[in-house]
């Protein structure tokens, strides 16, 4: 079977969002069969390191689960470019990225992409997306992955969802890509620079 795996923010020696992060962990568990664990034990037993920020990931699955912990740095983003896949599916956070590394060696000379199922937009690569249309910021109602970051800022009502088709961009001035690393703080790129 795959392995799944949690990506979860580190900040001088704090972990983020871990309410969230054990909610989906639990919930890819009990449809997989697998042993759930509760996440705030298991980060007790690890060595972290307590300056800095960083990608922690947790991988697992029928063999157990490992840990580790890499410094992070966001990555410049000022293009996106629409590509379509009707097929993929990563409601689940597998840790095989395959179809979803194919999506994106289609970017071309944009830096990511922005994944459109079914006429509709979904998600970058590695973010959700939230628009912003003068006043407020929506997230695609169906993202290809339910991010804890999405999650948490959608139960604040910092982000609202709508349903957003390819024609709909052009009611937007700017989107932000968002993940459990990058918060609030992601890459804003101007819709005009969205490669059709």
């Amino acid at each position: 079977m795959s392995r799944f795996l949690e990506t979860i923010k580190l900040l001088d020696g704090e972990f983020y969002n871990l309410e969230y992060h054990q909610q989906r962990l639990s919930n890819t568990c009990s449809h997989f069969k697998l042993t759930d664990f509760k996440l705030h034990l298991f980060l007790k037993d690890q060595t972290i390191p307590r300056k800095g920020l960083y990608k922690c990931r947790i991988v697992y699955g029928t063999d157990g689960a490992k840990f580790e912990c890499i410094p992070y740095h966001p990555k410049s983003v000022k293009s996106l470019k629409l590509v379509e896949s009707d097929s993929i599916d990563y409601q689940f956070k597998w840790e095989d990225r395959t179809e979803m590394n194919q999506l994106f060696s289609q970017k071309g000379n944009a830096d990511d992409v922005i994944i459109v199922k079914n006429g509709f937009v979904t998600d970058a690569s590695y973010a959700n997306l939230i628009f912003w249309d003068g006043k407020n910021w929506f997230t695609p109602e169906e993202p290809l992955l339910k991010g804890t970051q999405r999650e948490f800022l959608i139960n604040t009502e910092w982000i609202k969802q709508s349903t957003i088709s390819i024609t709909d961009l052009r009611k937007f001035e700017k989107v932000k890509l968002i993940n459990s690393m990058l918060g609030m703080q992601g890459p804003e790129i101007a819709v005009s620079n969205i490669i059709i």
